[in-house]
C-alpha cells in the first residue's frame, strides 16, 4: 500500500470549486451597475471582495461561504450568489444542498395559492411580448406573471421569478442598478406597498411580502418614515435613471408607463420607456 504523501495539499471542498469557477467565468459587464460600483474592465472574473460588495455582505462572510465553512447562510444570500455568479441549475442545487443539507425546496410548495385570474389571457400575453421596450405584467403583490425578452435582457433578475417589490426594496443588485435608489425607486415603491397593504389587508401572500421587506433594515426605515408620499405612484412624465447590462457607467433615463386591463383590475402592465431613443434594449 503506498504511503500517504502529506506534502500534497488537501483538495478544496466542492462548494469552493464551484464558486471559484463561477467567479472566474462571470463577466462583470453583464451585471447592471457593476462598472459604476467596481470600476470598468475588459476582462472576466470577480474577486471575493467584489462578490461580497455586490451581495451587500462582508468579505469575510462571503469568504466563509466559498471555503465551505458550516455556518447559517440565508436563502436570500445564496440566491444572490446564484444570480450574481450565474450558477447553472446543477451548481445551484449542489451549493444549496451542501449548505442546507437538503434538496432545494420545490418552488410550487412554497408559493401561495392564487386564483385563476393570474393566468394572463392570450391578448395580454401577446401585448406584453410584442412591446419594443421592456414590459412586464404583475399582480397586486408585485409577483411577476409575464415579461418580454427586452425586460429579461435588461433586468436579469426577472429570469428567477423574483417579486418586483422584494427585488426593488431588499436586493443589493437593485441598489447597484437603480440610480438614486432610495429617493427615485425605493420610496415610491414603499408608498405603493403601504397602500396595497391597506387595500388587501387580508391577503396572506401580500402580508408575507411585506414581512420580507420589513426584515431589511433600510427598507424598514423607509416604511416607517413619515416622509413617505401619499401619492402611491409617480406620474408617467417623471423620469428615473438606471444602469443596463453591457453599458458600463452610462446612465439611462426612463419613464415607467403603467396600465390596467379591465378584465384584470388588480393587475398592472409596466413598460419602461426611454426618455431618449437610445434607451433600454428592445430585444
Amino acid at each position: 500500500m503506498p504511503a500517504n504523501d502529506s506534502s500534497q495539499p488537501a483538495p478544496y471542498p466542492t462548494i469552493t470549486r464551484i464558486l471559484r469557477q463561477a467567479r472566474r467565468r462571470v463577466d462583470p459587464r453583464d451585471i447592471p451597475g457593476a462598472a459604476a460600483a467596481l470600476g470598468s474592465r475588459n476582462r472576466t472574473g470577480l474577486t471575493q471582495n467584489e462578490v461580497a460588495h455586490l451581495l451587500g455582505v462582508s468579505a469575510k462572510w462571503y469568504r466563509n461561504l466559498e471555503l465551505g465553512k458550516p455556518l447559517s447562510y440565508s436563502k436570500g444570500l445564496l440566491e444572490g450568489v446564484r444570480r450574481i455568479l450565474a450558477l447553472t441549475e446543477g451548481e445551484w442545487e449542489t451549493v444549496w444542498q451542501l449548505t442546507h443539507g437538503r434538496p432545494v425546496p420545490n418552488a410550487d410548495q412554497e408559493s401561495v395559492t392564487v386564483d385563476g385570474r393570474q393566468v394572463p389571457p392570450p391578448p395580454v400575453r401577446r401585448f406584453v411580448e410584442t412591446q419594443r421596450w421592456p414590459a412586464y405584467l404583475c399582480d397586486h403583490r408585485w409577483d411577476l406573471l409575464l415579461y418580454n425578452r427586452a425586460a429579461s435582457s435588461n433586468f436579469p433578475w426577472m429570469l428567477y421569478g423574483t417579486n418586483v417589490a422584494v427585488w426593488t426594496l431588499t436586493y443589493p443588485e437593485a441598489r447597484t442598478q437603480l440610480i438614486r435608489w432610495e429617493d427615485d425607486w425605493a420610496t415610491p415603491m414603499i408608498a405603493q406597498l403601504r397602500l396595497h397593504a391597506e387595500l388587501w389587508s387580508n391577503d396572506v401572500g401580500l402580508q408575507s411580502i411585506i414581512r420580507t421587506v420589513q426584515a431589511d433594515p433600510v427598507a424598514r426605515r423607509l416604511w416607517n418614515s413619515p416622509a413617505v408620499p401619499a401619492v402611491s405612484h409617480p406620474g408617467v412624465t417623471e423620469t428615473r435613471k438606471l444602469y443596463l447590462p453591457r453599458q458600463g457607467t452610462k446612465e439611462f433615463e426612463v419613464s415607467l408607463l403603467t396600465m390596467k386591463v379591465d378584465d384584470m383590475p388588480s393587475h398592472r402592465i409596466v413598460i419602461a420607456i426611454p426618455s431618449h431613443e437610445a434607451g433600454p434594449s428592445r430585444s
